[in-house]
């Protein structure tokens, strides 16, 4: 009975916290053209998630923003838009944007969530999934026997009991994860194109996932996995959940720097125990060391999700700059003012703002057309300087 109630609660708190979203978000809905314009800058070239939110900041639109932009007019560049599209809706796949009821909760509390992401799968699933705790679970790709089945039964129970599971589609305990939880409910979120299947092996499961939950990317369509990819994707996994669970990881492994995303975004980390004999198992006995909730069955993370308080709904992080919307004749002041007052050795920009006297914001501004025009380069440490070629 008191388990039952606890359950309740919790949907009652999940599903409050996803309607008080919905409200944050409803006057924020994209025209179509906002949102082409918002798939064009965040897919041109040199525009993180950090960059991309800079320019909307300091242009207010996407369409405002691709105007700062020189590849912006490159005919190229639109085609390669209208093949992506294209691409989606062949496969019967969509873009869903930040402001959009699809878009993960708790992923827009990042700082740097992805302006849009790739899905494929059953919308109104994957929205219902909103309404109860998502919790994510990373390990070894080469996860022992034992683990792997301890994975299945660990996800099995806490699907039973309403949490979601999230996971990266790698082998191993990711695959262990998904497959216990397909008809409870789990998301996959990949480092490669939405259509592109890795490892192959996976593929059945992709397709499953893709009938009875949700897939995920950040990444543009046909992309092949590489190196660099996955650490983004990591992040993807960590802001999305309440809390992340590692089962068999090593001393460097990317379920670390998963462990390593949740705790920076004040998420839960929960840590299976294993032998010290196993390698496999080193990072899961040092993140216990270190402070993360030992998991030696559901009931380990069901305690602690009841007491989990919701995490507050930002659309921007508290810590990024403000910029200014000045006017284009003041900032083209400013930006000649920076040009003459730098050269190729880096000044900090706190010196640039004495020396150009004008305010931060509108410094902020103008250095960032100027870096989007490579007529500076930012380097470490809030310095600056000008490019060689500019």
């Amino acid at each position: 009975m008191q388990k039952k109630l606890m359950t309740e609660l919790r949907f009652i708190r999940n599903s409050l916290t996803v309607f008080l979203i919905q409200l944050s978000t409803e006057a924020a809905v994209l025209s179509k053209d906002e949102k082409l314009a918002r798939l064009k800058l965040f897919r041109s070239e040199s525009i993180g998630p950090y960059k991309f939110w800079e320019l909307l900041e300091a242009y207010g639109t996407a369409q405002n923003a691709l105007k700062k932009l020189p590849q912006a007019s490159d005919k190229s560049v639109d085609e390669k838009i209208d093949e992506e599209i294209s691409n989606m809706k062949s496969i019967g796949g969509r873009f869903v944007f930040f402001e959009d009821e699809l878009y993960p909760p708790l992923l827009r509390n990042i700082p740097d969530p992805p302006p849009v992401l790739s899905f494929l799968g059953d919308k109104e699933k994957v929205i219902s999934f909103y309404k109860k705790e998502i919790i994510s679970v990373v390990g070894a790709r080469n996860a022992s026997i034992n683990s792997n089945k301890f994975c299945g039964i660990l996800c099995g129970d806490l699907g039973a009991n309403g949490v979601i599971i999230a996971s990266g589609l790698a082998r191993g305990v990711d695959a262990s994860a998904h497959a216990a939880s397909l008809e409870t409910g789990t998301i996959a979120v990949i480092a490669n194109g939405i259509n592109v299947v890795y490892p192959p092996e996976n593929a059945k499961l992709y397709d499953a996932i893709a009938k009875k939950g949700g897939v995920f990317s950040e990444t543009p369509f046909n992309v092949a996995p590489h190196p660099q990819l996955f650490p983004r994707r990591n992040r993807l996994i960590a802001g999305m959940s309440y809390g992340t669970i590692v089962i068999e990881a090593a001393e460097q492994s990317g379920s670390l720097i998963t462990a390593k995303m949740a705790l920076e975004y004040n998420r839960d980390v929960f840590a299976v125990p294993g032998s010290p004999l196993d390698p496999r198992s080193a990072g899961c006995n040092k993140l216990i060391k270190e402070g993360a909730i030992l998991t030696q069955n559901a009931r380990d993370v069901l305690d602690q999700l009841e007491n989990k308080k919701i995490v507050p709904y930002r659309l921007f992080d508290d810590n990024r700059p403000k910029l200014a919307r000045a006017s284009v004749e003041d900032i083209e002041k400013i930006r000649n003012k920076i040009l003459d007052s730098l050269s190729s050795m880096p000044i900090t920009i706190d010196e640039l703002i004495s020396c150009v006297k004008a305010s931060p914001r509108e410094v902020l501004t103008a250095l960032l057309e100027l870096e989007l025009a490579n007529k500076i380069i930012r380097l470490h440490g809030q310095r600056v300087c000008l490019a060689l070629d500019g």
